[in-house]
């Protein structure tokens, strides 16, 4: 008789045993996948606020581009936009070209990097767009924008890294002429002028 009552409480205590645990692995379960679905959001969420935070850099760096050039009557030649936004190893490259060019008595005439453009003009910049963006290992952006003079149009693109606290620039391409910018100086650097 205690067998007959001591099995049924057995087999119960054995199905409540068994019930608690698939709900808590139901419940680790359910918490690991809100934490992932979590995680993600909270990635996303940071990558849209840092896009847009490198659209805006962008977009207020041009504008005082664009400002100066209207300022000079189109033209442009202003070292300390690029002291004041573009990146260290930028301006240490920018710094070996002036060197050469002085030397030398030779221009490094590739383009108008700011405007993109072989003769200055009036210019206005339109359709930035991030289309890089990466936080991990070194935060790097690339953003593609047009460049409109008097007469023409021009895509380019611009990497930033995020350094000192800051994005700033550290390369320019323009599309129209296939010119990567940064690559023309290593290949002015490397070029033996007579």
């Amino acid at each position: 008789m205690m067998l007959l009552i001591a099995v049924p409480l057995l087999v119960t205590g054995c199905q409540n045993r068994h019930t608690e645990f698939v709900r808590s692995v139901s419940n680790t379960l359910l918490s690991e996948k809100v934490g992932e679905y979590t995680d993600t959001l909270n990635s996303e969420m940071m990558l849209m606020a840092e896009r847009g935070i490198v659209l805006e850099r962008v977009k207020t760096i041009f504008s005082l581009v664009k400002a100066d050039y209207m300022g000079h009557g189109g033209i442009f030649r202003n070292d300390m936009f690029d002291h004041n936004y573009c990146s260290k190893s930028w301006n240490n490259l920018l710094m070996a070209v002036r060197g050469k060019e002085s030397q030398t008595y030779t221009w490094f005439f590739e383009i108008e990097h700011w405007a993109l453009a072989r003769e200055p003009g009036f210019v206005t910049f339109d359709n930035f767009e991030v289309t890089t963006l990466v936080m991990e290992p070194r935060k790097f952006a690339s953003v593609t924008f047009t460049v409109y003079d008097a007469e023409s149009y021009t895509p380019g693109r611009i990497d930033l890294v995020y350094e000192d606290g800051r994005w700033v620039i550290d390369n320019f391409y323009d599309f129209k002429y296939k010119i990567n910018v940064r690559q023309s100086m290593y290949d002015f650097l490397d070029n033996d002028i007579i």
